[in-house]
């Protein structure tokens, strides 16, 4: 008989009764992995991937790929009740929890483990993830990443008992090491001699294709899921783990467009640009983010004002430096691993 997904891994402790039971994806670079850390300097963590059979799925796009998750979901809620049973954690933390419904998370609080969700995309978008809302409501605390998404939830219309916190993104400096934006700065920062271009790293939608097209002449590198196959620009597949954090430490200019669930806040992104010490031009937004406009970054509202502050950082390298290094130091202690103390707070592990 195949071993249970949390039977063959490593990291699981002799003593596994108590403690936290943390639940999603766990391949390197994933949230759960960055925040894993934090959540260990308050109790003992066992980790679990119920959809440990699609793990060759990740990054991956089309039909053939939605089936195989579909598929591998559909026993992933049963696997994690189950596991709960064994091993008798105090709590479950799910990082967002995919393929898990609100009756697996139902089964689990009446086991007596406390339940809580960190969800950190738009629980609202059905087709991504149809379950998304019902699961949050059916935990003892939901955690968003905006004010916004969590107002949404707490105003929806299903009775509920669950609490709902907001838990901003943060960095991982495994990933995105703190680079000085000049190549000088403390002994603790990685130095970078020289920055050159213009960096965006994200997935493809119609509207960052618009807004990328006003860069049209300017050194641009893109890289992101869906590039290579349906944009007109010079798009490359995605850059994963340290790549990427390489990719914008090199870059002088770093682009965030926020997808609309993002909209007037911040996104994954936001702390990681900040963090590889290039300036943030960025999407407005005030939810979540410490970063303000001419300050700690540059906002564009419209394309045309995009290619701007664009051509603005190039013509004062100095100044957009300036800017970089000041929006480093506000976010610099944002890292995921403080992210994870502030989750096991939230989710009432001692």
């Amino acid at each position: 008989m195949t071993a249970a997904p949390w039977r063959d891994r490593a990291d699981v402790a002799a003593d596994p009764e108590g403690g936290v039971l943390l639940v999603g994806e766990d391949t390197p670079g994933a949230l759960l992995s960055s925040l894993r850390p934090g959540l260990e300097t308050t109790a003992q963590v066992t980790v679990m991937n119920p959809l440990e059979s699609s793990r060759d799925l990740v990054g991956s796009t089309g039909v053939v790929a939605a089936m195989r998750r579909r598929v591998a979901s559909r026993s992933s809620g049963a696997r994690l009740v189950e596991a709960v049973e064994q091993l008798k954690p105090e709590h479950v933390v799910l990082i967002k929890g995919r393929g898990i419904a609100a009756g697996d998370i139902a089964a689990i609080r009446r086991l007596g483990a406390r339940v809580t969700c960190y969800y950190p995309d738009n629980p609202a978008w059905r087709s991504g993830d149809p379950n998304a809302t019902e699961r949050l409501l059916a935990c003892d605390v939901a955690v968003l990443w905006s004010q916004r998404q969590a107002t949404l939830l707490r105003s929806s219309t299903t009775p509920t008992r669950t609490i709902v916190e907001v838990l901003p993104f943060g960095f991982d400096p495994a990933w995105f090491p703190l680079v000085s934006a000049t190549g000088e700065g403390p002994e603790t920062q990685t130095t970078q001699p020289e920055r050159a271009g213009i960096a965006f790293l994200g997935t493809w939608s119609p509207r960052r294709e618009r807004y990328l097209s006003a860069l049209a002449g300017l050194p641009l590198t893109i890289a992101g899921t869906g590039w290579s196959e349906r944009s007109t620009l010079k798009g490359s597949k995605p850059i994963v783990e340290h790549r990427a954090g390489e990719v914008l430490s090199r870059a002088a200019i770093g682009i965030n467009l926020l997808h609309p669930q993002c909209a007037e806040a911040h996104n994954m992104r936001t702390r990681e640009i900040a963090a590889s010490g290039a300036i943030e031009i960025t999407d407005p937004g005030l939810d979540g983010t410490p970063l303000r406009d001419n300050e700690s970054c540059l906002w564009f509202r419209n394309p045309a004002e995009l290619r701007a502050r664009v051509e603005e950082a190039i013509a004062d390298p100095r100044g957009a430096a300036e800017v970089a290094h000041k929006g480093q130091a506000l976010i610099a202690g944002d890292t995921y691993k403080e992210r994870g103390k502030a989750l096991a707070a939230l989710a009432g592990v001692a």
